[in-house]
């Protein structure tokens, strides 16, 4: 499988986003099918860093709350 990388600044991030619902969760794919969940941001030096959790302990902290 080819995968392809696309660098986006947060603004271009923001306007694919758009369109989706506020509450949505996002979550990345690899390339072995591991999915992951980003729960924060962090300012780099040069970047922004996306924190990630596993897609189960994103699920594990929704059930926290109810």
């Amino acid at each position: 499988m080819t995968t392809t990388t696309k660098e986006l600044t947060v603004e271009e991030l923001i306007q694919e986003l758009q369109d989706f619902p506020s509450d949505a969760h996002i979550c990345l794919t690899d390339a072995y099918g591991e999915t992951f969940t980003i729960i924060g941001f962090e300012a780099g030096s040069d970047c922004v860093n996306m924190v990630i959790s596993t897609e189960d302990a994103a699920d594990d902290d929704d059930d926290k709350g109810e």
